[in-house]
């Protein structure tokens, strides 16, 4: 009997000896080590999202020859040509911080998009702008009080939004416009309405060519520069002279490819702050002078 209660002892002191020294070792080490694998694998697809979104949000070869910017802030500008094209954005998902929407041309013309691409906007968490395409044979006047009453009866415009927009371009100046002086007298005309109507000092869209013919005098540089250049790199000889290389948004492509369309590409000019603090300064503080 005692025998066997020794034989028994010896046994489970083995079998303890056994568990604590080897077995019980052993699986620690094993788990521990699975553990590590599994919590390293998970770092690392917590990490790589992040960085793939930066990666989104600043597109290469940007403003290299003027200046350089710590991040960028862009957007798209759409119309009609588009078609709903904008019902398809994830602002979120593309990095997409700002979308400016043709409103207007001429006396009476109303893009036929505009009013369904507001109500989208209005819902979004995206800084919005609106532009009219002036042309030059009808009344500045009549023009800046369409796009005034447009943009403002739809409340798209407001203090938190992009100002709004003139875009001059060559084929917006035809032989009807007269002389260089009147022509560039009618710009001013409609660019100091829009602001008495608005509150908010609007920016010109033009290219090289169209600012250097139409917008080379120093009253047309208290309005931010939109610049249309669909170049690798903006540079001093895509900004017309009048603005001595300052610029405000970049149209930097107009073939920018998102499902099977085409729309046009836009760089502001600096980060998200600074786009905020452009927006501010842009509302009037004083009455402009007639």
């Amino acid at each position: 009997m005692l025998k066997n209660i020794t034989l028994a002892l010896a046994i489970w002191f083995l079998v303890d000896w056994a568990y604590n020294e080897k077995i019980k070792p052993f699986l620690k080490t094993e788990l521990e080590t699975e553990s590590k694998t599994e919590s390293k694998a998970e770092i690392k697809i917590e990490i790589s999202q992040p960085a793939k979104d930066t990666l989104k949000m600043k597109p290469l070869s940007l403003v290299k020859n003027l200046s350089l910017k710590d991040s960028v802030t862009y957007g798209l500008d759409i119309s009609h040509y588009q078609g709903d094209l904008i019902t398809a954005l994830d602002n979120k998902k593309d990095s997409l911080y700002f979308v400016i929407c043709k409103a207007t041309e001429g006396e009476s013309y109303i893009d036929p998009t505009f009013e369904s691409n507001c109500n989208i906007l209005k819902d979004e968490k995206v800084i919005r702008g609106a532009y009219h395409f002036y042309l030059c044979e009808f009344d500045p006047i009549d023009q800046a009080q369409h796009f005034a009453k447009v943009v403002m009866d739809d409340q798209f415009l407001n203090i938190s939004h992009l100002p709004p927009v003139m875009d001059i371009e060559n084929s917006s100046m035809d032989t009807n416009c007269g002389d260089l002086k009147t022509a560039q007298h009618n710009i001013l005309l409609f660019l100091k309405e829009v602001e008495k109507i608005t509150g908010r000092i609007p920016m010109i869209y033009t290219d090289k060519s169209t600012g250097d013919k139409y917008l080379n005098t120093p009253e047309f540089t208290k309005y931010a520069l939109w610049i249309a250049a669909y170049t690798k790199d903006l540079t001093t000889s895509n900004i017309p002279s009048a603005w001595d290389n300052k610029w405000m948004i970049w149209q930097r492509s107009d073939s920018y490819s998102y499902q099977d369309t085409n729309f046009d590409y836009d760089v502001f000019n600096g980060n998200l702050l600074e786009l905020r603090k452009f927006i501010r300064n842009s509302i009037a503080k004083n009455k402009p002078v007639n």
